[in-house]
């Protein structure tokens, strides 16, 4: 299961030339499991992510019926070194390069509020650029059962300490908790 984030913010449209990140399987940890800072950089920032989920195989998915291709939500963080080079792939394949949630059914209504050792924000409306956002990325890649869409990044947090607790929750519902180590 591969990780595609696009790296817009909540309040930014998706459009084509939207920078995105693709993660291995290999480097994506679930939730419950320790963060341990990688020694290759003196400083790093949590940007955490709202993502989907895919569950469907589809390759060239068409946005009018990319809603029949994910069904769950979740959080997830992404840890950046500062500085961040965006010309070394490495940086995107590293042990932990994403750490995931548990999955939550979509909400019927809609709304979406997440809370993050940042604060709290309302992501309602963040499932509508989603059809445009998985026909974009299947022009690329296979989208498999079970693959992570990254539908916007927001709230980061810097510089996180050792022995740093992070939880996420989506509309109530605890779906990420991890220990910085």
């Amino acid at each position: 299961m591969k990780a595609m984030v696009s790296l817009r913010c909540p309040a930014g449209p998706f459009c084509s030339d939207t920078p995105a990140k693709v993660i291995p399987d290999s480097a994506i940890l679930r939730t419950g499991r320790p963060w341990f800072i990688p020694p290759f950089a003196p400083q790093w920032t949590m940007q955490t992510v709202l993502a989907i989920r895919m569950s469907r195989l589809g390759h060239c998915i068409g946005a009018k019926f990319a809603n029949r291709y994910f069904d769950a939500m979740t959080l997830g963080v992404m840890p950046s070194p500062s500085p961040y080079n965006p010309t070394n792939g490495l940086l995107d394949a590293f042990d932990g390069a994403m750490i995931i949630g548990d999955w939550i059914p979509l909400p019927s209504d809609g709304k979406i509020i997440a809370s993050t050792p940042t604060g709290d924000i309302d992501l309602s409306g963040q499932l509508d650029p989603a059809p445009a956002i998985i026909e974009h990325f299947s022009n690329y890649a296979t989208m498999k059962m079970g693959d992570i869409v990254g539908l916007c990044t927001f709230m980061p947090f810097p510089d996180p300490p050792l022995d740093t607790h992070w939880e996420g929750t989506l509309n109530d519902t605890t779906v990420l908790s991890f220990n910085i180590k």
